[in-house]
């Protein structure tokens, strides 16, 4: 097992990179004022059962697809 050997007076704390790598996309999203707001609307609207079902977005998205490669 590796061992990780730190002189400090400060804490630390060592994770995973996956889990520093979650973390700093978290940090980046919540900083971004509209994708926050994006969110916390997709959340309300699940919330009041504003939802589409699977096969009906991609349709949507079938056929939003289809316009675009004409």
């Amino acid at each position: 097992m590796p061992t990780l050997t730190i002189k400090s007076d400060e804490p630390v704390v060592v994770v995973p990179l996956n889990e520093y790598e979650a973390l700093l996309e978290t940090i980046e999203i919540l900083s971004d004022p509209t994708l926050k707001q994006d969110i916390e609307q997709a959340r309300a609207d699940f919330q009041e059962g504003r939802t589409i079902s699977l096969d009906k977005l991609r349709a949507e998205l079938d056929a939003d697809l289809t316009l675009r490669t004409r």
